[in-house]
């Protein structure tokens, strides 16, 4: 079933599709979930360990879960919560576990804080294609007129979501 979602996800990554192709179903989004934490553990536990990185997975989860519904809260659309919010996991499992791969082939040295220039390049391409699936979603999600709109919330979130973060990994560290 929820393998089923798999193409529609990569559709919605393509931005071909939007987060009303996917199936308003729990199950679909806990499949979702699990990728999602998957490759967040898969991406961090090298530089934070497992523990720590699935807490980071899991805080992300919920940091964008509280956006979901408050953007769409605020324009009178929580209904579409459930779609929106699996569309973004599911767009954010499929190029995390791209990125867990990228780092895999051009590992940053965590030792010295350095990451080569074709690594450097990649990294950043998927930022901004997280940005723009991101936006797509958004923009779908919210009957914007334009994406850039979108990308613009999105953007939001990615500051928000990278400002909790780095605060919890200072509480964690401390």
């Amino acid at each position: 079933m929820s393998l089923n979602t798999v193409v529609p996800m990569l559709e919605i990554l393509r931005l071909r599709r939007g987060p009303q192709d996917l199936p308003a179903d729990q199950g679909v989004l806990v499949f979702w979930v699990g990728a999602s934490i998957f490759s967040g553990i898969l991406i961090a536990a090298p530089m934070y360990g497992f523990a720590t990185s699935l807490f980071l997975s899991a805080l992300d989860l919920a940091v964008l879960y509280l956006f979901v519904m408050t953007v769409l809260g605020l324009q009178g659309l929580s209904d579409r919560w459930l779609q929106t919010y699996t569309a973004m996991v599911g767009v954010s499992a499929l190029l995390g576990l791209v990125m867990a791969v990228l780092l895999g082939l051009l590992p940053p040295d965590f030792a010295e804080g350095e990451v080569s220039a074709p690594a450097l390049f990649a990294y950043l391409g998927l930022v901004v294609w997280l940005l723009l699936a991101f936006g797509h979603i958004l923009q779908q999600a919210l009957g914007l007129a334009a994406r850039m709109t979108g990308v613009a919330i999105a953007l939001g979130f990615i500051i928000l979501s990278s400002v909790i973060t780095q605060l919890a990994l200072g509480v964690a560290g401390a």
